[in-house]
């Protein structure tokens, strides 16, 4: 009886300590697996969202599954799983919502703290006057209202940034408007003569004011004008405002060819005299003297379009001496030698077109007449002409001397 009693009492003991067990055991599994919190809220672009803030204790075999996916830049609700290993239950699976959220609103930088415009410039863009927007969605931008910058005035603009989620920052500048109808003023135009070679400016005394403006812009176009040939070419200034009012004014500039150092009076004036003394005859008239020097420079000048030059010194120079040259050197050496022989003459010029082309006019005593010491394309030489007799060769032979009466004398 004793024994069995014994047995009883040991068979209560064991079930208790198995009992014990039990709920120690379901205590330690109900600890363990409360690892995984079930939501969790993180503003947007403010974490990444590791798997330790998911956690309400460390554990090192924790991690997403592979069908859990979220991201932190882009608010919404995410339905997320973690798995982790647990000492005798193994893998444990836990559910969790991840509640991404926006309630930031955007950072905005501006390019300018105000506005001065004319009311003929375009209406600012909302881009140009937006420098940075720092968010974590997509912005849209936009004025607050319609805003007339036609009109002279004064007032403030507010720009709205709004991003995805609603939250927006609203950005106010002042604004100024001002009406500019006049354009600015150029002054200091005037024709230029520029020597081959020389250093040139040609903004250079020219001043620019405006009403408005302090700083006008000049802009010069010299396309036209090339400073390496001689010849008479266009140039144009154009002035502008800030409100885009523009002036232009034009001008011409001569390029001339630079003076030979050697071409001093003394110098070609003895070759002059020396020529001369070698085709000029006691007896002669004026007019079979001009004669003889018209037949000197077309029989001892060589033509050379590149050869010219236009000082009346340099040119007789490299006509005496260099015997080549173009029509300005011809009728500048005639020019020089006629001179010396007491001869009246005067320059005359073609009316530019795609060339130029100079000759001269003498008088010896019975009013002036055309002489152009130089070989014409077709073989003729005009020499002692009636006017009447060069415009009818002129009109001929595409405008070879057509030339503005109006600045000459009567010519017989």
């Amino acid at each position: 009886m004793k024994k069995k009693k014994r047995l009883i009492i040991l068979l209560v003991v064991l079930l208790l300590i198995i009992g014990a067990g039990g709920i120690g055991t379901f205590a330690y599994y109900k600890a363990q697996s409360d690892l995984v919190y079930k939501e969790v809220i993180v503003e947007a672009g403010s974490s990444n969202c590791e798997i330790g803030e998911f956690l309400k204790r460390e554990e090192s075999t924790a991690k997403f599954t592979e069908d859990s996916s979220f991201d932190v830049t882009v608010p919404g609700d995410y339905d997320l799983k973690i798995q982790w290993t647990m000492p005798i239950f193994g893998k444990q699976t836990a559910k969790t919502v991840l509640h991404v959220q926006d309630t930031t609103a955007p950072q905005v930088t501006l390019t300018t703290d105000s506005i001065d415009m004319y009311t003929t410039a375009p209406a600012p863009n909302l881009t140009d006057l937006v420098d940075k927007i720092d968010d974590v969605t997509n912005c849209t931008i936009d004025f607050a209202e319609q805003y007339d910058f036609t009109k002279e005035g004064q007032f403030d603009i507010t720009i709205v940034v709004k991003d995805t989620s609603g939250n927006e920052t609203k950005c106010t500048v002042p604004c100024k408007v001002t009406e500019d109808v006049t354009p600015p003023v150029i002054k200091g135009v005037e024709p230029l003569t520029i020597a081959q070679g020389d250093a040139v400016s040609f903004k250079k005394n020219i001043e620019v004011t405006d009403d408005h403006d302090d700083n006008p812009t000049l802009e010069v176009d010299n396309s036209q004008v090339n400073v390496d040939k001689r010849g008479v070419y266009t140039l144009k200034y154009i002035a502008t405002d800030a409100a885009g009012n523009k002036t232009e004014e034009t001008t011409t500039v001569k390029i001339i060819s630079a003076k030979i150092a050697a071409a001093t009076e003394e110098t070609v004036y003895a070759k002059a005299d020396e020529i001369l003394a070698d085709i000029i005859t006691p007896g002669m008239t004026q007019l079979q003297q001009a004669k003889a020097v018209f037949d000197w420079v077309v029989k001892n000048i060589t033509y050379s379009e590149t050869a010219g030059i236009d000082d009346l010194l340099s040119a007789a120079y490299k006509g005496m001496f260099n015997r080549v040259g173009d029509c300005t050197v011809k009728q500048k050496t005639a020019e020089v030698m006629l001179n010396r022989l007491g001869i009246k003459n005067m320059e005359i010029e073609k009316i530019r077109d795609t060339r130029g082309h100079y000759w001269l006019l003498i008088d010896v005593g019975e009013g002036w007449y055309h002489y152009d010491p130089n070989l014409q394309l077709d073989g003729t030489l005009i020499f002692y002409w009636h006017d009447a007799d060069l415009w009818e060769y002129s009109n001929a032979h595409k405008n070879t001397h057509n030339y503005d009466p109006s600045k000459y004398p009567h010519i017989q």
